[in-house]
């Protein structure tokens, strides 16, 4: 494909690049931003369409940065825009930025077309206000073997900046679907799938249950918890045992200790 360069801070992608910081643009036009090499790779590995990737190789942090733009300049499968110094830092998101940013086109997941295993372990999430803890979450989702997270009444976007980069990019490693609950319990129990909540208002401790059988773990907001629906469908409640003066763990962190004692569990059986 041709390479184009783009001067003038003026230019209209670069301010079309600006807009989509925010949801509103992002959700209309169907697009989303990307910035950082590790980050953009990750979008091509999942197979996201990459509708322009800009650079600028004056902000290069590494000779992989380079690399990367001619590995792609010789398979020509993507747009290449060189942007001046002032162009790249009027578009950027992110403070020290790497010189890549990558524009994608989103991608859409229905419940029901979910490819899940015969012994699945999903992640939902009810209300995560903060993109830092979804791309957090979504990181050691990834490195626990979630096969999907599913998404209930959340103020954010899986396309956050915010949330991608805290994620490292492994945002666009797993399906991530946005589902009403009401929805969601109907298909769970169709899967037999085992609902446990999280609360620190139980006598159980996370290690206490069986997870060998299909699992979905229910994590809420910080600052609001579960909801009674979920406190009150759920099969199991359990809670973190916390030994010091804090009654809770960051959601973040509350989540990869889940998470990681399933894959314990299913690891040594």
């Amino acid at each position: 494909m041709d390479e184009s360069y783009i001067e003038s801070r003026q230019n209209d992608q670069i301010k079309n690049l600006v807009k989509l910081r925010e949801r509103k643009h992002r959700d209309r036009q169907k697009l989303f931003l990307v910035e950082g090499l590790r980050e953009v790779e990750h979008a091509i590995k999942a197979d996201y369409t990459i509708e322009s990737i800009y650079f600028c190789p004056e902000l290069f942090s590494s000779d992989a940065h380079s690399a990367f733009i001619d590995h792609l300049r010789r398979c020509g499968e993507h747009s290449l825009v060189r942007l001046s110094n002032e162009a790249f830092i009027k578009a950027c998101f992110r403070e020290g930025p790497d010189g890549i940013i990558a524009v994608g086109h989103q991608q859409s997941h229905s419940l029901y077309e979910l490819s899940i295993n015969k012994n699945p372990l999903l992640l939902v999430l009810e209300g995560i206000e903060k993109p830092g803890n979804l791309g957090a979450i979504l990181r050691s989702a990834d490195g626990a073997g979630a096969d999907a997270v599913l998404l209930v009444d959340c103020v954010l976007d899986l396309y956050n900046p915010n949330a991608i980069r805290s994620s490292q990019g492994l945002a666009f490693a797993l399906p991530v679907v946005c589902v009403q609950k009401k929805e969601l319990t109907m298909w769970l129990a169709e899967h037999s799938i085992q609902v446990i909540a999280t609360t620190p208002d139980t006598e159980t401790c996370h290690w206490s249950l069986d997870y060998s059988k299909p699992t979905a773990i229910v994590m809420g907001s910080e600052s609001q918890g579960l909801s009674d629906y979920w406190l009150q469908s759920a099969h199991h409640c359990i809670r973190i045992p916390m030994a010091g003066s804090a009654d809770s763990l960051n959601v973040a962190a509350a989540t990869a200790v889940c998470l990681y004692e399933v894959s314990r569990q299913r690891d040594t059986k």
